[in-house]
C-alpha cells in the first residue's frame, strides 16, 4: 500500500522538499489508516507527527524557494479542514471522532500546498468514498445503521486521490 501511495504522489509532486513532506504524510497515513480500520483510533503521536513533519518540510521549501504564499495557503487549508471536522465532532460526537479532526490537519496541509481546489476535492472524495463503503456494507447487511465505521482511511485516501490528480 505504501509503495503504491508513494508512487502516486511522486508522479504528481516534482519538487524535492514538498515531495518529502507529502511522502511523510503518506507513510504515516498508511499506518493511521490501518490503525483506525482495526481499532477505530487515530493516535495523537501519529496525527501530530504527520502534520508537524509536513509543516517543517513545507516551511523549509518556502525558505529555499521563497514560496511563502503556498505555505500560507497550506496552513489556512489545514486549519479550515480541521475546523470543519471539529464542528462535525461537536455536532455529533458519536458520528465523528476527535482523531479525524486531528488527522484533517495533515490532510489539509498537504492538499492545501497544491491549492484550495485540491483540498476541497480531497474532503469531498473522502466523504464520498466513506459513503459508498458504508452503503455497500449496509446493502450486504454487514453493518447496521448504528454501527461505527472508521472515517480516517477515507479521509486519507481522498487526499491521496486529490493529490494524485485523479479527483
Amino acid at each position: 500500500m505504501a509503495a503504491v501511495a508513494l508512487a502516486a504522489v511522486a508522479w504528481r509532486v516534482r519538487e524535492p522538499l514538498p515531495l518529502l513532506a507529502v511522502a511523510w504524510v503518506v507513510l504515516l497515513g498508511v499506518v493511521l489508516a490501518h490503525v483506525d480500520g482495526v481499532v477505530h483510533r487515530l493516535p495523537d503521536r501519529l496525527t501530530f507527527s504527520a502534520a508537524g513533519g509536513a509543516l517543517v518540510l513545507f516551511g523549509l521549501s518556502s525558505v529555499v524557494d521563497g514560496g511563502w504564499h503556498r505555505l500560507v495557503s497550506a496552513v489556512a487549508c489545514a486549519l479550515g479542514v480541521a475546523a470543519f471536522y471539529l464542528v462535525l465532532v461537536l455536532i455529533s460526537p458519536n458520528g465523528m471522532g476527535l482523531g479525524d479532526a486531528k488527522a484533517a490537519l495533515s490532510v489539509g496541509l498537504v492538499t492545501g500546498w497544491f491549492g484550495w481546489g485540491v483540498t476541497v476535492a480531497a474532503a469531498v472524495a473522502g466523504f464520498l468514498l466513506a459513503g459508498l463503503y458504508a452503503t455497500g456494507l449496509l446493502l450486504l447487511r454487514r453493518v447496521g445503521r448504528k454501527d461505527h465505521l472508521a472515517h480516517g482511511p477515507f479521509l486519507l485516501l481522498g487526499a491521496l486521490i486529490a493529490i494524485a490528480g485523479l479527483a
